[in-house]
C-alpha cells in the first residue's frame, strides 16, 4: 500500500514542469516564509497544540499563489528552500502545484472517489553541495488533517484526521526505490522521524549513487494517511494541514535542529477508490503540493490549499487542533 500510494509522486513530478535560471532561484530562496508557530499557551493547558484562525489563515495565505486557473512560480511567494537530491525538471521543487477548480481538475483523469494526504521531509540545499549533516535531528509529526469545503453541504467537511505512516524514499523517486524509515512513537500520541537517515539499521543512510543539480541522491521521509472515500465533483477546495519541529535524536542537543537543515511540505492526491491498486493516470493523480518550509524547533504548521483565491477569506477553514 506504501509502494502504490507514493507512485503519486512520480506521476506529479511528470505533470508539473518549470522553468526558472539558477540565477532567478538564488534570490527567491533567500526570502523566509512565515514561521507560523503554536500558541504555546494552550499547548500547555490541553496538551495539544492550538493555533488560532488568524495564524492558520495566514499559513494558508502564504503556501497560496495561484489565480488563472492554476498555481504558478511567484517569485514573490517561494518556497523557503529547496529538496536536495531532486532534479530540476521537477517543478514541485521550486514551489506548489495546483488548481483553482478542484472538481474539474479530478473529473478530467475519470472517476475518482478517493483521496490522500501526504507529506514530505528532505534535507534542505540551496545551492550545490549544500546538505547538511545532521545526525542528532529528527522531525517530530502530528496527525495529518484534510478539510474539503463541500458544494452540496455548503460547509467544510473533516475527511481525515490521521498519523502518518510512510517510507524512507530516494529523493528523486526514481523507479519508486524506498526502504524502512527511522520512525518512533512521541508523546502526546506524535511520532518522530528522520530523513536522509533510513531505517534504524541505517541501510539508507548514505546515497543512491545518483547525482542532480545540488550533488548527491540521498533518502527523504515521505509519509501518508490512509485513503478517504470524497466525491471530488462535490469539492470546492481543499485543506491539507500538519504540525511539525525539530527535536533531538538523543539526549537534550538542539545544535542539529538550530541548523535548520530540515524542510517539509504537505499536499493530497486523488485515486479511484481506497483500495485501487497504483496503475499510472488510470487510478490516481496529485491534486496540490504545498510550498516548502524549514523545519525548526518551534511546533509550525505546514499547510497546502487548493481551492479558489479569495475562498479562504470568506470562509475560513475550521482550525485543527493537533
Amino acid at each position: 500500500m506504501h509502494l502504490s500510494i507514493n507512485k503519486t509522486m512520480q506521476s506529479a513530478i511528470a505533470r508539473i514542469t518549470f522553468v526558472a535560471s539558477m540565477v532567478v532561484l538564488g534570490s527567491c530562496f533567500a526570502q523566509n516564509s512565515p514561521l507560523i508557530t503554536v500558541n504555546t499557551a494552550n499547548a500547555s493547558l490541553s496538551g495539544k497544540l492550538s493555533f488560532t484562525q488568524a495564524q492558520y489563515n495566514e499559513a494558508i495565505n502564504w503556501d497560496f499563489a495561484g489565480e488563472n486557473g492554476k498555481f504558478q512560480s511567484n517569485p514573490s511567494l517561494p518556497s523557503a528552500g529547496y529538496p536536495c537530491g531532486v532534479p530540476n525538471g521537477n517543478g514541485w521543487k521550486f514551489g506548489i502545484s495546483s488548481n483553482e477548480n478542484v472538481g474539474v481538475l479530478v473529473a478530467g483523469r475519470g472517476l475518482q472517489l478517493a483521496g490522500a494526504g501526504y507529506d514530505q521531509v528532505y534535507n534542505a540545499c540551496t545551492g550545490p553541495n549544500t546538505r547538511k549533516s545532521m545526525p542528532n535531528a529528527r522531525i517530530e509529526l502530528t496527525d495529518i488533517v484534510v478539510d474539503y469545503y463541500s458544494i452540496s453541504q455548503n460547509t467544510w467537511v473533516r475527511a481525515v484526521k490521521q498519523a502518518v505512516s510512510g517510507s524512507a524514499f530516494t529523493e528523486d523517486f526514481i523507479n519508486n526505490e524506498s526502504t524502512g524509515a527511522d520512525y518512533r512513537a512521541e508523546a502526546q500520541e506524535h511520532n518522530s522521524v528522520r530523513s536522509g537517515i533510513g531505517n534504524a539499521a541505517g541501510n539508507a543512510g548514505g546515497t543512491t549513487g545518483r547525482f542532480v543539480q545540488d550533488g548527491s541522491v540521498g533518502y527523504n521521509f515521505h509519509g501518508f494517511a490512509y485513503r478517504f472515500n470524497i466525491r471530488w465533483s462535490d469539492v470546492k477546495a481543499v485543506v491539507v494541514s500538519q504540525a511539525m519541529r525539530c527535536i533531538p535524536h538523543q539526549g537534550t542537543d538542539l545544535s542539529d535542529c538550530n541548523k535548520l537543515g530540515y524542510i517539509a511540505n504537505v499536499g493530497i492526491d486523488s485515486w479511484a477508490t481506497t483500495t485501487s491498486p497504483f496503475n499510472g493516470f488510470a487510478t490516481h493523480g496529485g491534486v496540490s503540493s504545498g510550498r516548502f518550509k524549514p523545519v525548526t524547533t518551534d511546533w509550525q504548521i505546514f499547510t497546502n490549499y487548493t481551492g479558489p483565491k479569495d475562498f479562504v477569506g470568506i470562509t475560513p477553514p475550521p482550525v485543527p487542533q493537533f
